[in-house]
């Protein structure tokens, strides 16, 4: 059965306006890890806003059965860096402290440097020989489907290479070049890990960078032992950068508290913090991206819940237009009296801020296990910018009725 695009539009409207017939009440108390605006701001919408005007919400049922778990915070895991170096550098012999067989060394020439042939470019072992290194060009990386200029030519070690300084050489450099090496084998990675996967502007959050040792291989002998240290570069989507200072603590990772500017500007994309780390010599960066939002609406801190239906009213108050959308999971209780999740729900409407609305979560419309009634939690509550794709509010546990 089919239904007209208007019909269907009045039909999702109402879904969403049928507020639950139950009183008011507030929603509890924010928790650690909570994300809550303070301050709301009036944001543009992007230029290229094309915000579904129609509003939708549904609901689906989950097994009680099978717990939820909240994800953990992304670790990001490197056994590769980068640098840029200049024609000088490769012409005296770039060292690359290498620490296990089989390394790809990947030479790119920035704008209006010379591309270099295979012929000139070298690559002498910790014993000053030729590594016997395979290079390949340009072309072939291209057709085999990765994304690089041309110029580019890349350099593998064997099976059988050593642990050692490496030097590169070209005598034709001229310009500048990017220099990556990726080794795959290695005993030492770099994990990365930021505390959220999203942050309001103006907001806070850390950074922990740690460097592990383990496997076959060894650190390259005859390298300086400078200890573990490193920088960090908080990079916005529009490529501004802020540089952050890693200071190490007793169980011997670095640490940064990482202030996020209240200006985020107005391009999409994620943030990244960027770690360049150094132990002995040996190189290693990685890099986390998380979400930074806007705080443009807020839960106004009042719901109205009905038990019978099972139906949520989540108030709200906006500082700009957009499309924002809620999202939460109902717990209900067994027979024993333990909570367990039964439903998700989302609902998504377009407002004409700044003002006031509301967002139904429909939980009816999910059948409930048998054995199960109230009393409810609403949990892992969340409010998004759809028009920003902004997470604007998180709140773990959020209701009880």
């Amino acid at each position: 059965m089919t239904m007209h695009p208007t019909l269907l539009a009045v039909a999702a409207l109402a879904i969403l306006s049928t507020a639950p017939t139950g009183a008011a009440q507030p929603l509890r108390a924010a928790a650690a890890g909570d994300q809550i605006p303070a301050t709301l701001v009036a944001a543009p919408l992007p230029t290229d806003d094309e915000s579904e005007q129609v509003p939708l919400a549904f609901a689906w049922a989950l097994d009680p059965v099978q717990p939820l778990h909240a994800p953990s915070p992304h670790v990001a895991v490197s056994r590769s860096y980068w640098q840029q170096v200049d024609a000088a550098e490769l012409q005296r012999g770039l060292a690359l402290p290498l620490t296990a067989p089989e390394a790809v060394i990947q030479l790119s020439p920035a704008p209006g440097a010379r591309a270099l042939s295979a012929g000139s470019l070298q690559l002498r072992d910790p014993a000053g020989r030729s590594s016997g290194a395979r290079s390949v060009d340009a072309r072939v990386l291209q057709d085999a489907g990765m994304p690089v200029g041309d110029g580019t030519r890349m350099l593998r070690t064997g099976a059988a290479s050593t642990a050692g300084i490496y030097r590169l050489h070209s005598r034709q450099a001229r310009g500048r070049y990017v220099v990556q090496v990726l080794e795959p084998n290695s005993p030492l990675r770099l994990e990365v890990q930021a505390s959220h996967s999203r942050v309001l502007a103006g907001g806070s959050m850390q950074l922990q960078a740690r460097l592990r040792q383990g496997g076959a291989g060894s650190l390259p002998a005859g390298t300086p032992r400078s200890g573990f240290g490193g920088h960090a570069l908080l990079v916005a989507p529009d490529g501004r950068s802020w540089p952050q200072q890693l200071r190490p603590i007793p169980d011997g990772s670095l640490r940064a508290q990482v202030r996020i500017p209240a200006d985020v500007g107005n391009t999409q994309g994620l943030w990244e913090l960027q770690v360049f780390a150094q132990l002995d010599g040996v190189l290693r960066d990685g890099t986390v991206a998380f979400a930074v939002a806007l705080p443009t609406a807020r839960l106004s801190g009042q719901a109205t819940a009905d038990p019978a239906s099972r139906r949520v009213g989540l108030s709200l108050q906006m500082a700009a237009a957009g499309r924002y959308e809620a999202r939460g999971t109902l717990y209900a209780s067994a027979a024993d009296g333990q909570l367990k999740p039964v439903a998700q729900a989302h609902a998504a409407a377009w407002f004409e801020g700044p003002g006031q609305g509301t967002l139904v979560l429909p939980f009816d419309q999910a059948a409930l296990p048998a054995g199960f009634g109230p009393p409810y939690e609403l949990r892992d509550l969340q409010l998004q910018d759809q028009s920003r794709m902004a997470p604007i509010e998180s709140r773990a546990a959020a209701l009880r009725f």
